[in-house]
C-alpha cells in the first residue's frame, strides 16, 4: 500500500500537481525516494521535426494530423511503376494523408511496427500504415504482376475489400509500398 501510495504521488508530482495533493513532508519524503526511480529524460531525437508527428505505439496518425505538402505526389514516382492505375491510386492517396482526410477503414493511419524488418528500425510509432485501394480490384481477384523500376512482383490476392496494398509513411516521409500484404517493400520517392 505504502508503494502504491508512492508512485501516485510521483505522478502527480511529474503532473506537476503533487501540492494540491500531499503537505510538505510528504513532499520531502517523495523527493528523497523519488531519487529511487528511473526515469528516462526526453531526448532530442525523441521529438519529429517534420509535420507528421509520431504517435504511441497504439496511436494513429490521424490523432495529431497536421497539412503536409511533404506527401502531396508530383509527376511521378521512382522507382517508375508500369501502372497508370495503380499509380494514380498512390497519388490520390497521398494527397488525402497529407491533407489529413478521413479514410475509409479504421485500420488506416495505425502503426506499423515493421515485424517483418523490411524497412529501417525505428522507435516505436515511427511507420503508420494506409490500405491502397487499385480501381477495379475486388474482393475475390487474384493475383496480378505489376512492373516497377524495370523489375515484375506479384500482388496478394483480394482476400478482403481492403486487399493486400498497403502504403507505410515514416515520421520524415518516407513512403513504402508493399503490393503483397508486408512480403515484399519498396521504398517510392516523389519525382517533382
Amino acid at each position: 500500500m505504502k508503494n502504491l501510495k508512492f508512485l501516485l504521488l510521483a505522478a502527480a508530482l511529474l503532473a506537476g500537481g503533487a501540492s494540491a495533493y500531499a503537505d510538505n513532508s510528504t513532499l520531502s519524503a517523495l523527493s528523497k525516494s523519488s531519487a529511487q526511480l528511473s526515469i528516462p529524460a526526453a531526448t532530442a531525437s525523441d521529438a519529429s521535426s517534420t509535420p507528421l508527428k509520431k504517435a504511441s505505439s497504439g496511436g494513429s496518425y490521424f490523432d495529431n494530423c497536421t497539412q503536409n505538402d511533404a506527401l502531396m505526389p508530383g509527376s511521378d514516382f521512382s522507382p517508375h511503376i508500369d501502372d497508370a492505375v495503380r499509380t494514380q491510386a498512390i497519388k490520390d492517396l497521398l494527397t488525402k494523408i497529407a491533407n489529413c482526410e478521413s479514410l475509409p477503414y479504421s485500420q488506416d493511419g495505425v502503426v506499423n511496427d515493421n515485424r517483418e524488418g523490411q524497412m529501417p528500425q525505428e522507435a516505436a510509432g515511427y511507420y503508420h500504415e494506409f490500405t491502397l485501394i487499385v480501381p477495379g480490384r475486388q474482393t475475390g481477384d487474384g493475383t496480378t504482376q505489376v512492373v516497377i523500376g524495370g523489375q515484375t512482383y506479384t500482388t496478394g490476392t483480394m482476400q478482403s475489400a481492403r486487399g493486400p496494398e498497403r502504403i507505410i509513411i515514416g515520421a520524415n516521409n518516407e513512403i513504402y509500398y508493399t503490393m503483397d500484404h508486408y512480403t515484399t517493400f519498396l521504398r517510392l520517392t516523389i519525382v517533382p
